[in-house]
């Protein structure tokens, strides 16, 4: 298969300086429970992407449809984003909030915000043309005066030359800083030399998700089961430490080398990786959730090409948790997660994680449920 079939792939699957974690004690009795419910009664599936003063922005399958609630599940606006006009987008590349608005990553026009109502207010674009290649979970960031967003490719002339091309992409740092006063652009946030990306094989896309929680910043990739730590100083973000996950029956990421690339599309075809979806900054605590994959003898006996026969197996493969304190010491690992979830970017002010039913496994219904987890300490509770 070409490497644009597996971009599809991609959408449906989705160490380095001193590692922390290896072999720690684990000594809590850490549990997930459902304290709260939010229904929101709309027919089609929405799917949760971004929160802001406890307002909930969720979209549907179609790109250009977005839909704003509150913490009662009722419905404040519903976006419908242009596509013809004078302001109409090209593509949505991603959706969240930012400085209060509404705000997408346009695949052509840039940063376009708009109001609740729809009405494009501002657009902020970026210099010379651009492509991104993978998914990003935020439009963008501040850095200091400047904006921050996931680096997209400007130079595509060693794309048939996948040899060349993926050793150059593995040496750039992640983020395109803008100045939008002069227009000019930079690059942050390198990623350290002991990462996978940096071993001279064959790794596919970063597929980056970052989070930012007030000076620090958090990574992750896809291909590894650990994450990194920036601290940002002025209008830099500088490597900490990065926090590995070590986990005793994971299924490895697969990698060839970088001359035949195309065997990794068909390692990846024989297996579920092991995969970090979701990370989040608690007041004292990190969490990261993830599934730790499924092997060859289990893999083999579902259809790929059958998509409901594959999602429905791929969507109930387990999600677990694993919890460090703020020293990124893990604390526990693999806590379990009800069955039948999605797991979101949210977490509340509260710290508590919001998951959304998964009607596929659980039944279909005429309106959406988003579950609220807290997580609980047993050995306190006893």
């Amino acid at each position: 298969m070409k490497n644009s079939t597996y971009l599809i792939l991609f959408a449906v699957l989705f160490g380095c300086s001193n590692d922390k974690n290896i072999d720690q004690s684990i000594l809590t009795n850490y549990k997930f429970e459902i304290t709260d419910s939010i229904r929101v009664n709309h027919l089609e599936e929405l799917t949760l992407i971004d929160m802001e003063d406890g307002m909930f922005l969720a979209k549907k399958d179609a790109q250009s449809s977005y839909f704003i609630f509150d913490n009662t599940g009722d419905i404040t606006s519903h976006i419908e984003l242009k596509t013809y006009g004078p302001n109409a987008i090209n593509m949505v590349y991603t959706a969240g909030f930012f400085d209060g608005k509404f705000s997408i990553m346009d695949l052509h026009r840039g940063i376009m915000q708009f109001s609740n109502e729809g009405v494009l207010t501002n657009t902020i674009p970026l210099p010379e043309d651009y492509i991104y290649m993978h998914p990003s979970n935020r439009p963008t960031f501040k850095l200091g005066d400047k904006l921050a967003y996931y680096r997209p490719e400007r130079d595509l002339s060693d794309w048939e030359d996948q040899e060349k091309f993926y050793k150059k992409y593995y040496n750039r740092p992640l983020l395109e800083v803008l100045d939008p006063i002069t227009n000019e652009v930079s690059l942050t946030m390198e990623i350290p030399e002991t990462s996978r990306y940096k071993d001279g094989n064959f790794h596919f896309l970063y597929h980056p998700h970052i989070i930012k929680k007030g000076k620090d910043w958090y990574l992750f990739l896809m291909a590894e089961m650990k994450f990194y730590v920036y601290e940002e100083q002025g209008e830099d973000l500088i490597f900490k430490e990065s926090v590995s996950l070590n986990l005793k029956d994971q299924i490895p990421f697969p990698y060839t080398n970088l001359e035949n690339s195309d065997e990794f599309f068909s390692k990846l075809e024989l297996i579920v990786p092991s995969m970090i979806e979701q990370l989040y900054v608690l007041e004292d605590k990190i969490i990261l959730i993830y599934k730790k994959g499924a092997n060859e003898n289990i893999v083999k006996n579902y259809d790929r090409e059958n998509l409901t026969e594959w999602l429905d197996f791929f969507e109930s493969l387990p999600k677990y948790a694993a919890v460090f304190d703020s020293d990124y010491k893990l604390l526990q690992e693999d806590i379990e997660l009800p069955s039948g979830i999605i797991s979101t970017p949210i977490v509340t002010k509260n710290g508590q994680i919001v998951v959304q039913k998964n009607q596929r496994l659980l039944g279909e219904e005429d309106w959406n449920t988003y579950y609220l987890l807290q997580l609980n300490d047993g050995n306190k509770m006893n």
